[in-house]
């Protein structure tokens, strides 16, 4: 009798000390969460503010700087040169390298 007394009382021990493990890992993990998350999301809230002022600044500008000054085809907004206080933009890297070995032979031909 005293054998199986002993048996119930370990296995209950153990079980209690295996929940407490298991309950405070969880918990620890559950803590953490969702600092991580949040950190996210402010990193997510930062870069749509970001896109959104670039999207804004674009839609104010002329839709002809959009228009690559040297094909005349839709530019890519992260393709742009300044040149003269002023921003052009280009479709590729290519149209990038003749507007600089030439740049006002596109300007004339712009106006």
């Amino acid at each position: 009798m005293v054998t199986k007394f002993s048996k119930a009382k370990f296995l209950i021990v153990t079980f209690l000390i295996s929940s407490f493990l298991v309950s405070g890992v969880l918990q620890a993990s559950s803590t953490n969460f969702p600092q991580e998350k949040q950190t996210k999301k402010e990193a997510t809230t930062k870069q749509d503010k970001s896109s959104s002022k670039e999207q804004t600044e674009m839609k104010n500008s002329d839709k002809a700087e959009l228009i690559c000054i040297v094909t005349g085809e839709e530019a890519d907004p992260e393709l742009k040169v300044e040149y003269k206080g002023k921003t052009y933009y280009f479709c590729c890297k290519k149209c990038i390298k003749k507007f600089n070995s030439n740049p006002e032979k596109y300007l004339n031909s712009k106006n």
